[in-house]
């Protein structure tokens, strides 16, 4: 009798233990069903595409997430004009319209693009990473909403009509020269543009600051993609050997973002993208690590055993020379630019982007502080480089360039605006810069068209 009731207390309480690890499931399910519709405004158990936003962001930024072990672990090559461009055959998503053309370049196109008909509008985008994500956004990811941009470039009585394409020039790490070589390149090849949109003003202090510690010559390409190719080039094993650390880091990162895609439940999505969250920390760091050992060492290297020739400096310049020398290399690039362009009736806009390092009147919010770290070595460049950048904003504008400093544009935002510790824009941002972008282009056209219209009225009263 007594080890019946002792079974059914035992039943009861195991009967009870069940229903509490139910109820608590449930519980907890239902909190993540609400926290991924607020985030994604979508239920999950909606979702059609499994592909993450991890991987999409990590595709168009150039980081691929296969595996390897070796040199193609590198997702640069050598290029003899541009200094390098991103090797081909490194997306495989064609999904997204996003692949690596005949050139080096994300582009559903291959290069040079003439066009077909007279109604065609070619827009190039120019500049590093951040340029490269907005030219490649604006025709692939239409969930973020890009395609407002060609939408509201239609508002233009100009192009209401037109067939607009557009077409990335851009490349993680690129900096001038590299903007005004690539466009001198292209346009002795016969490409065909009417407009060219140039994002930049981050690498161009950020890495040139890292090049002037290595003592390699400013004007150069960034040292932390051009060194680890020059090391390959003449075989440095302990270039390789930083390169499968890396690797590791990145195969914990895929195999997370595998479990995440592969999530049937709420809960299980939100436990995953915790652990993304904190692996892509991770991966970021291991990226800092490594562009500070390469800077490290660079001074070290000895240029006659190299197979790649990098003007060295005989000497680190102190901060304030650097940065006018890197200022002024900007202000003679853009404005070449814009007079070789303006000689073939090309428009041209110049645009600074922002960045978390600058500071401005914006406010982060406490998640955002997560892509803010102390010393980092981006952080110097932007913090001493930004001002002489923009101090040369006016001499643009009374040269005739249509320059637009965006260093403010997300003060007003109170929501997220980054997505890494670099200098990323997550989808808000984004849009945000778009906006800004479609603003600016509209004033000018419309201000051209208003001075046309005047100089001729005035040629016919006279």
């Amino acid at each position: 009798m007594k080890n019946l009731k002792l079974l059914q207390r035992i039943t009861t309480g195991f009967s009870l233990v069940t229903m509490n690890l139910i109820l608590a499931f449930m519980g907890l399910e239902a909190v993540s069903l609400g926290f991924y519709y607020s985030q994604e405004n979508q239920l999950f158990y909606t979702i059609k595409n499994t592909t993450s936003k991890v991987r999409e962001d990590l595709e168009k930024t150039g980081t691929r997430l296969d595996i390897s072990l070796d040199s193609e672990s590198i997702l640069e090559r050598i290029h003899p004009f541009f200094g390098y461009v991103v090797k081909g055959g490194n997306f495989s998503q064609q999904q997204w319209g996003i692949r690596v053309n005949n050139y080096g370049f994300v582009s559903q196109y291959n290069y040079p693009l003439l066009k077909t008909n007279k109604n065609q509008f070619i827009i190039g985008v120019f500049g590093g990473s951040v340029a490269n994500s907005f030219a490649v956004n604006i025709h692939v990811n239409k969930s973020r909403g890009n395609e407002e941009f060609i939408k509201n470039l239609k508002t233009i009585p100009e192009l209401v009509n037109k067939e607009i394409i557009i077409l990335s020039f851009a490349s993680g790490g690129y900096k001038q020269p590299q903007q005004l070589l690539i466009l001198n390149y292209f346009l002795s090849l016969g490409q065909e543009f009417d407009m060219v949109i140039n994002i930049d003003g981050f690498n161009e202090v950020a890495l040139s600051h890292q090049n002037n510690q290595a003592q390699i010559e400013l004007s150069l390409p960034s040292i932390q993609h051009i060194l680890p190719l020059t090391k390959l080039a003449s075989d440095d094993l302990s270039v390789m050997k930083t390169i499968v650390q890396i690797s590791e880091q990145k195969q914990n990162l895929v195999t997370a973002i595998n479990k995440l895609e592969s999530c049937k439940l709420a809960l299980c999505h939100s436990v995953r993208s915790l652990q993304v969250k904190g692996l892509m920390e991770g991966y970021q760091k291991e990226i800092i690590n490594y562009d500070e050992k390469i800077a490290r060492n660079s001074s070290n290297m000895n240029q006659s055993d190299s197979l790649i020739y990098l003007s060295r400096m005989p000497a680190m310049l102190k901060d304030e020379v650097a940065f006018e020398k890197i200022a002024e290399n900007w202000y003679e690039s853009s404005l070449i630019m814009s007079q070789i362009l303006a000689n073939k009736n090309i428009l041209y806009f110049h645009f600074i982007q922002p960045n978390q390092y600058y500071p401005t009147a914006r406010v982060f919010v406490p998640e955002e502080k997560d892509f803010i770290i102390e010393g980092h070595p981006y952080s110097i460049g932007v913090r001493k480089g930004y001002p002489a950048l923009l101090s040369r904003v006016n001499s643009l504008w009374e040269a005739n360039v249509n320059i637009f400093n965006g260093v403010n544009i997300f003060d007003e935002e109170k929501e997220i605006v980054y997505r890494d510790a670099c200098c990323h824009y997550n989808p808000t941002g984004d849009r945000i810069l778009e906006k800004y972008v479609v603003n600016a282009i509209k004033s000018v056209m419309e201000n051209r068209d208003k001075n046309q219209n005047n100089t001729i009225s005035f040629k016919i009263e006279n």
